[in-house]
């Protein structure tokens, strides 16, 4: 086995921070946060020269103490005295500590990203203090996100104050948040916003990216439906050579049409190929499911026909 070298070393907290446990420890302590602060000093694992490779390599056994000591700016090695017979008394590093956490931070090289993700702590602290449980789950990715947070915050603090606003997603005003912006990060902006919001004011049965403004009460643009009349094109409930239309979801709804089968199916060449049925129609599914379908209650009279793969979504 390779003896220990300083970047072994190294390694073993880059390991730390790469679990997100080191910027963690940055959050622990606040009251909203259980994460329990990290203790130290930590011992890291030093593989050293055994008794016979110390007689055998006695001269690269010398070489790898000295670069041992040499890196231990951020390291304490702590040393053990050996007796041997053929080459006397030694001392050799047996184990590395390290110290705090400011050493094991400057020990990889990311002490300032340490203070980047400490301000973006603070903050959140003073603002939105019952979003650092995130923080604490999610370190590195909120790092990541640091330019981005300010805003994010911003949009936790307008829902609180405008619930459920019932406007389209574009006309919040807010500086420097477009729809790019929140279709950019609806997934953590969910994360933080189920945090922050009562109960009441999320929509939870609205869930996925694609369900966002409905979950948090934004206007949604209206969902469109498309169907094709299966029977004679002369005879076509809606118009007389009108077989393939798109309606929105209200207005499926209300449809009520002379039919006796409906198809459903979620491919679009399948929705287009198939055959005539006298007094049915067929639905094109296009992947948004029976709910959005659930408040046309005359498909109750109807015997209705599903088509979909066999997966999760069909």
């Amino acid at each position: 086995m390779a003896w220990s070298s300083p970047d072994d070393l190294r390694a073993q907290v880059q390991k730390r921070w790469d679990r997100g446990e080191l910027l963690a420890a940055l959050v622990a302590g606040h009251a909203a946060v259980d994460t329990p602060p990290l203790a130290f000093p930590w011992r890291l694992r030093v593989v050293a020269p055994s008794s016979s490779e110390l007689a055998q390599r006695f001269a690269e056994a010398r070489i790898w103490a000295h670069s041992l000591r040499a890196g231990a700016g951020h390291y304490r090695l702590e040393e053990r005295e050996l007796r041997h017979r053929e080459v006397g008394q030694h001392s050799l590093p047996e184990a590395a500590w390290v110290d705090s956490l400011d050493a094991a931070l400057a020990l990889i090289g990311k002490t300032a990203d340490a203070r980047r993700f400490a301000v973006l702590v603070a903050n959140t602290a003073g603002q939105q203090p019952l979003l650092l449980p995130w923080l604490a789950r999610r370190p590195l990715q909120a790092l990541a996100l640091a330019a981005a947070w300010p805003r994010m915050l911003a949009v936790v603090a307008w829902l609180q104050a405008h619930p459920r606003p019932g406007i389209y997603l574009r006309q919040m005003d807010l500086p420097g948040v477009d729809t790019k912006f929140t279709e950019a990060h609806r997934g953590v902006l969910t994360e933080l916003l189920d945090l922050a919001l009562p109960r009441q004011s999320v929509h939870a049965a609205a869930t996925g990216v694609g369900q966002f403004a409905r979950r948090y009460g934004f206007a949604d643009k209206p969902l469109r439906i498309r169907l094709r009349w299966l029977g004679a094109a002369a005879r076509a409930p809606w118009g007389a050579g009108m077989e393939d239309i798109t309606l929105t979801q209200a207005a499926f709804e209300a449809l009520n049409p002379p039919v006796r089968r409906v198809f459903i199916t979620e491919n679009e060449i399948n929705f287009l190929a198939l055959p005539p049925v006298a007094d049915s129609l067929v639905v094109f599914g296009a992947g948004y499911g029976f709910e959005v379908l659930a408040g046309a209650a005359w498909l109750q009279q109807c015997t209705v026909h599903y088509w979909g793969d066999i997966d999760t979504h069909g």
